[in-house]
């Protein structure tokens, strides 16, 4: 059985780069729940939010996230997920959470976040006050379902992955 690493943060603080290295440096299968939900639905994020809003876009995703944790956790080879940076705000995805050993917070500053995130397509990026808003009434649910917390400001991919690589390491030495 291999480890299923859980990547969290708020939009923009890398977990989909981040973690797509991380899977390549440690020869590990890489999930993003965020292209999950577009291909369960059929359509983009922004699509999904324009037909039914963030609830509609929010049960899928929990029923993603449920299905890929149930079917990857403890299974064969070692997984990274990369959780939507929402996911948190789903009360069953925090609780499973909360019990999950391999919970990494990618803590970014929220400027920065910001600006990569106004880059993409991402419908709650719209505003900056409201991006603030959204990230202070996230923030202290991430660093509570995490176990390993990673500070990404200043820091390239690689060291962010390198760095994570070296707490997974340690913690299986421990274990």
């Amino acid at each position: 059985m291999g480890p299923t690493l859980i990547l969290i943060g708020f939009m923009g603080s890398g977990k989909t780069t981040v973690g797509k290295r991380v899977a390549h440096d440690l020869g590990w299968e890489f999930y993003d729940t965020d292209l999950l939900v577009e291909q369960e639905e059929g359509a983009s994020i922004i699509e999904i939010f324009e037909r039914g809003g963030e609830v509609a876009f929010r049960e899928v995703e929990e029923l993603v996230i449920f299905r890929l944790l149930d079917e990857v956790i403890g299974k064969s080879a070692g997984k990274v997920v990369s959780l939507g940076g929402g996911s948190v705000t789903i009360e069953n995805v925090y609780r499973r959470l909360l019990r999950e050993s391999l919970v990494v917070l990618l803590n970014e500053d929220v400027e920065t976040a910001f600006t990569r995130a106004l880059n993409g397509e991402r419908p709650l990026a719209n505003d900056r006050e409201a991006f603030r808003q959204l990230y202070a009434q996230r923030k202290d649910k991430y660093r509570a379902v995490a176990g390993i917390v990673v500070q990404t400001q200043g820091k390239s991919i690689s060291q962010v992955a390198e760095e994570i690589a070296v707490k997974i390491r340690k913690r299986k030495d421990k274990d």
